[in-house]
């Protein structure tokens, strides 16, 4: 009896550990369609199965929001840090697809091993997980920075343009190669850019939801040259994720660091 005891209550502390950190991050527009000058409102969310929970202390945790249209390149930071979790008034001016992306500063957590481990197995860094039972850590309690790199693409007045496929420059690139809102899309091919690289043979995901429901979640690999085909049939609201890591640059700080990749839209 006392071995079942110990043994669910690690299972639970476990279960409490992944969900307070091995979750996506995401931009969300109340609305992903809208006229130029119409009033919206914009979110940064967290969760498990893209079930939206507000991202606290936006203020201290935001390095950059910025965006873009074209050639056109608009530092929305001030607007987004104006208060902590209250959704951002927006308006846009100019038609076509407008993309925001959001860029954080890094943020300390350490967990036990075993939820660490399992947290590694679930989002697919099977490099860090290779690598600690190769140096026999799998037991160590790991120390990890991670950031946000998220993006969301916008459409106005029905029109589109390429700006879906620009590279911002952040540290965790999604790009999709041909538009989320071409009428008739069913598959995008994306590419994935890890510190201006492509993120070979790696494990991404899929997510849609209708009405507040789950109805995708789907896992894919990355070519040899970082790109995937995404099946994309359902109507609903979309998000493309990944999640990489690697070895912290300084040992006496941490020893991991993770970047949290997304990128939003709604084909409805």
């Amino acid at each position: 009896m006392k071995t079942s005891i110990k043994y669910l209550l690690i299972t639970c502390f476990i279960s409490i550990t992944l969900f307070s950190v091995a979750h996506e991050y995401w931009i969300a527009p109340v609305k992903y369609k809208v006229k130029t000058k119409e009033s919206f409102s914009v979110n940064c969310y967290v969760g498990e199965d893209f079930k939206e929970e507000v991202w606290a202390k936006r203020k201290e945790r935001t390095l950059n929001v910025r965006q873009f249209n074209n050639n056109n390149i608009t530092d929305i930071t001030p607007k987004f840090i104006s208060q902590d979790s209250v959704k951002i008034p927006m308006f846009i001016n100019e038609s076509g697809n407008h993309l925001i992306a959001i860029s954080t500063k890094p943020s300390y957590i350490e967990m036990e091993g075993n939820a660490f481990n399992a947290y590694l197995e679930e989002d697919g860094m099977a490099n860090i997980l290779a690598y600690r039972e190769k140096n026999n850590i799998k037991e160590k309690r790991s120390r990890e920075f991670y950031q946000r790199c998220a993006k969301t693409l916008l459409q106005v007045d029905g029109k589109n343009d390429e700006t879906y496929k620009i590279n911002t420059g952040m540290t965790l690139e999604i790009i999709p190669q041909n538009n989320p809102y071409t009428i008739g899309t069913k598959e995008l091919n994306v590419y994935f850019e890890f510190k201006g690289k492509p993120l070979a043979n790696y494990q991404v995901r899929t997510w849609c939801k209708k009405d507040s429901k789950l109805i995708v979640k789907s896992f894919h690999q990355t070519d040899a040259n970082g790109y995937a085909k995404l099946t994309i049939k359902e109507k609903g609201e979309w998000m493309i994720s990944v999640v990489k890591m690697e070895l912290y640059s300084n040992a006496e700080k941490a020893d991991y660091d993770s970047y949290w990749g997304s990128y939003t839209f709604d084909n409805n």
